[in-house]
């Protein structure tokens, strides 16, 4: 009895002498210098990690095994993205659904189409300078480098995050080339009567200073049409829900997206 009672009493001294060490551990590494010698400030704020807005799963992307998600950031930035592109201007905070679904659409078949091109066991060609045009088009669609890199701020997205997701257009877009219809091959014709009748970004310039930039937005044109049409054939075997819906505060009951969000290549 006496050497049960000894072992307790050492097992409860060593339970407090290992609480006391951690706690004075933590203590410690809080107050430890930062790299440039200075002790971490009292009023830090904690990191928030990003919450998720959308969970989508489909057999292109690697199915129940590899559920795929759209942060909220992500979804709010392709929403204004949608409204931009539109002139449409919205107040603080707001996201609409009909923008909200359409933002969602585009990025779930992106990610699809994406792999498919990726299971093809092919690359783009030079895909950074590819990337880099996509990024100039997106600028284009939304008034220019300023407003793009403002709404980047607003939103969170760093610059490196929104190279991958234009990494994923444009592996979209050759595979939608390649497997489905083309849209590279933009004619001389087709070209002017864009430049004529669209309602493209270029109004009011000479044809001959933006011809190479009116072909690249004739080819996002035929992208942004032939990536819905997919996904509406598609509908049957994709699964997606609204975890959260964006610009939410409170987290929901996840709910079915009624239509139908990283870089996340395809897996090998």
């Amino acid at each position: 009895m006496a050497r049960l009672v000894t072992w307790a009493v050492r097992a409860r001294v060593a339970i407090a002498l290992a609480v006391a060490t951690t706690s004075a551990s933590l203590d410690a590494f809080a107050d430890a210098p930062t790299a440039d010698g200075r002790g971490a400030p009292k009023n830090a704020k904690a990191v928030v990690p990003d919450r998720v807005a959308v969970r989508f799963v489909t057999p292109e992307t690697g199915g129940m095994a590899r559920p795929r998600f759209i942060t909220d950031r992500q979804l709010a930035f392709f929403t204004r993205i949608e409204t931009m592109m539109e002139g449409v201007t919205l107040p603080e905070g707001e996201y609409p659904d009909r923008y909200t679904r359409v933002a969602t659409d585009r990025m779930v078949a992106r990610a699809m189409l994406a792999s498919l091109l990726f299971q093809r066991g092919t690359e783009p060609l030079d895909l950074p300078r590819l990337a880099l045009e996509a990024r100039a088009d997106l600028a284009d669609r939304v008034g220019g480098s300023a407003p793009l890199e403002a709404l980047m701020k607003k939103e969170g997205i760093e610059e490196e995050e929104l190279m991958t997701f234009l990494r994923e257009k444009v592996r979209a877009s050759w595979y939608v080339d390649k497997a489905i219809t083309p849209i590279f091959a933009v004619t001389e014709e087709s070209l002017r009567e864009a430049f004529r009748g669209a309602l493209h970004p270029y109004r009011g310039m000479k044809f001959e200073d933006v011809r190479p930039r009116l072909r690249r937005w004739v080819v996002t044109e035929r992208l942004r049409s032939a990536e819905l049409e997919f996904l509406q054939s598609a509908r049957s075997r994709v699964n997606v829900a609204v975890v959260n819906p964006v610009g939410t505060t409170e987290l929901e009951p996840m709910q079915p997206h009624s239509t139908l969000p990283p870089e996340r290549a395809p897996e090998r």
